[in-house]
C-alpha cells in the first residue's frame, strides 16, 4: 500500500492525505483509488476483531483515519508520515504514534494519461 500512496501522490502533487478507514474513503478524491481502497476492507475487520477481543462492542469506534505526510524534504528517500486517530462513540479521540513508512518499488505511473495532457506535453517543450 505504500508504495501505491507514494506513487499516487507524487503524481498527482499531493502533500497531505487522509484515508477514512470505515468509510472507504481518500482525501483528496483524486488518490481514492482501488489499490488503496481495496486494503481498508480488513483494516475495519482488524479494528472490530480487536474491539471483540477487548470485550468491546463492535461499533464502539465509529471514526478511524490515517493522517499521512509527504515530506518533500525526504522525498529522494521516499519516506512519508503516518498517524492513526480513532474515535470512539463516547467522543474520546485516540491518536496513535507518528510511524514513517517508506515506499520500496520503484515510480511507477499510477494514473494514465488521457490524450488531451499528452497533446500538453509536446507543445510544452
Amino acid at each position: 500500500m505504500a508504495d501505491w500512496i507514494w506513487n499516487a501522490a507524487n503524481e498527482k502533487g499531493v502533500k497531505d492525505l487522509v484515508i477514512d478507514i470505515l468509510h472507504n474513503t481518500v482525501v483528496p478524491r483524486e488518490l481514492e483509488i482501488k489499490p488503496i481502497v481495496a486494503q481498508l476492507a480488513s483494516l475495519r475487520d482488524t479494528i472490530v476483531k480487536t474491539l471483540t477481543r477487548n470485550d468491546f462492542p463492535p461499533d464502539f469506534i465509529v471514526d478511524a483515519k490515517f493522517t499521512i505526510f509527504i515530506s518533500q524534504q525526504h522525498k529522494a528517500l521516499r519516506l512519508f508520515s503516518c498517524k492513526a486517530t480513532l474515535t470512539d462513540k463516547e467522543g474520546r479521540v485516540y491518536e496513535g504514534k507518528t510511524y514513517t513508512e517508506k515506499a520500496y518499488e520503484m515510480s511507477s505511473k499510477v494514473f494514465q494519461v488521457s490524450l488531451i495532457d499528452r497533446i500538453r506535453g509536446v507543445f510544452r517543450k
